[in-house]
């Protein structure tokens, strides 16, 4: 499967635990951080939420933690 696949598996199959993931790996991700974000920019909250790198790199973090719920097809 394709990561995009198992995105949406887990979001239609674990939704609530997809959230709830995703929101705390968002947080750890953001403090570890330093002034700048991944794309090099300036890590503001309002940068993080709509900055494509670091939105990217949170879906991969939640698909690594959540890969055990993902049923192999």
């Amino acid at each position: 499967m394709k990561e995009q696949e198992k995105i949406d598996y887990l979001y239609d199959n674990h939704f609530s635990l997809w959230l709830t993931t995703r929101s705390k790996i968002s947080d750890e991700l953001s403090a570890m951080q330093s002034t700048f974000c991944v794309c090099g920019k300036l890590a503001t909250g309002l940068h993080e939420t709509s900055c494509r790198k670091f939105n990217k790199k949170i879906n991969t973090e939640t698909v690594k933690k959540l890969e055990h719920l993902i049923e192999c097809k």
